[in-house]
Parts: structure tokens; sequence; C-alpha cells
């Protein structure tokens, strides 16, 4: 009897897990085609040379990469521009670097505050008129943001388009693991979000006890269950700048 018991109850764990993991898939691949349609959108209006990527080496940016890449296969290089933060974490850089040799990209890197970067970019390629970014809706200051916006407050003439809005956490970890897309490394060290390293800390909550090594241990980004909890590990959230700066001054 217990065995059956047992059996059964193994059963129902696997047939729960199974439902969760399809009904993962059915949402990410419908998040997917509205993100396709976003980019088939943006390249109705805007040529190739009139288009950039705002590319950081996290996990957002990652997959907005390549889903970018994967969708304008045929198109010429990927434009990208990257702006480094003042105290940069080496596993980041080394992971922009890693990003280069495995997609068709043309990165420029730049210092200082977005803005000015921004500025730069345009007075170096005045022909640019658009911006791809990796911001979601669950991003600080992202909630009131469309998928395709422009500049204003005292910004550059740009639009900002944004494929990923709609995406959860747990999207973008789905994408990146069904795929088997690497990533930079930190994120499996309890790295949940990554600014500079004087204000990213791991994540507590992947904090555990781990039996087998008896000692504490951080668990991998993915394994985050709330995604409330993705910037519990950030002081600070320069990345989303561009993104927010439209709703300051409401």
């Amino acid at each position: 009897m217990w065995q059956h018991s047992a059996a059964f109850h193994r059963s129902c764990h696997f047939a729960s897990t199974q439902n969760i993991k399809n009904t993962a898939d059915a949402q990410l691949k419908a998040k997917l085609k509205e993100s396709e349609a976003i980019i088939k959108q943006a390249s109705s209006i805007y040529r190739p040379h009139e288009v950039m990527l705002c590319f950081n080496g996290g996990k957002d940016c990652t997959v907005l990469l390549d889903v970018l890449a994967t969708h304008l296969k045929n198109a010429s290089p990927l434009r990208a521009i990257c702006v480094k933060s003042h105290d940069p974490f080496e596993e980041v850089e080394q992971f922009i670097d890693n990003s280069i040799e495995r997609y068709p990209l043309e990165l420029q890197r730049y210092d200082g505050a977005l803005k000015m970067a921004i500025e730069q970019v345009l007075s170096e390629h005045p022909q640019v008129r658009a911006m791809f970014l990796g911001c979601r809706r669950s991003d600080p200051g992202c909630e009131k943001l469309s998928a395709m916006l422009p500049c204003d407050n005292g910004w550059p003439s740009l639009m900002r388009i944004f494929p990923l809005l709609e995406w959860s956490y747990h999207d973008i970890w789905n994408y990146l693991r069904s795929r088997k897309l690497p990533y930079c490394s930190l994120y499996d060290k309890g790295y949940t979000s990554l600014g500079d390293r004087s204000s990213t800390r791991v994540n507590p909550r992947l904090l555990v006890y781990d039996e087998q090594l008896g000692k504490l241990v951080y668990r991998p980004a993915y394994e985050l269950q709330d995604d409330k909890l993705e910037r519990a590990n950030r002081e600070d959230a320069q990345l989303v700048h561009l993104a927010r700066h439209h709703h300051q001054n409401p």
C-alpha cells in the first residue's frame, strides 16, 4: 500500500511540475511573439543604420540581444553602445567581450553618465534615430512606459524601443536557460541584478544552508521565487534612467 501511495505522490508531483513548465513555456512563447512584433514594427520605420542597442551585459539586454540577432539575422551587424559604470565588475566586462565574439555586434563603449553618453552617440552618429532597451515594466520607473516612446524632458531626440517591456523576471530566465544561452557568471553566485560593484551585493534571499557542503551558500539567480525581490541586492537604479526620465516630471 505504501509503495503504491508513494508512487502516486511522485506521479502527482511530476504532473504538477510539468503543468507549471508547460504554462511557463506557453507564456514565454506569447511574450516572444509580442517582442518580435515590436521589433518588426520598428524595422518598418527605421533602417538598420538608424537604430542601436543599449547593451550592458545584464540578463535582460542579453535576452534582447539574442532576440534581435535571431530576428535580424540577415541584416548587417547590430550596432550597440555600452555605458561603462565607474566601478564595473570584471565578470561583466568579460561577458561583454564574449558577447561581441558570439554575436554580430559592433559595440562602442562610453564612460560617464548615460545622458551624456547618448548625446555623444548622436553627435558621432547623427543618423541614429532610435534605440532598443531591455527595460521591463517591473523595473523602477518603467510602470507607465509603452513599447515605443520618444525621449523628452531635455534628453536627446531619440525613440526608445522596449521589446521586453511585458516580460517578467522568470520569463527572462526561462528564455536564457531553455536555449542554453551564456550569461554573466555573477548570476550563478547569488546576484539577481547587476550594477556598480560599490552598490551591488549578492541577494540575501538566495542564501541557503547546503547540507552536503556543510555551509551557507548563495543559490543562482534563476532560483529566486519572488520576482519582486529581484533588486533586493541593489542600492541604485542607474540602468533604467533612460527609461524612467520621461515620468520624472508628470
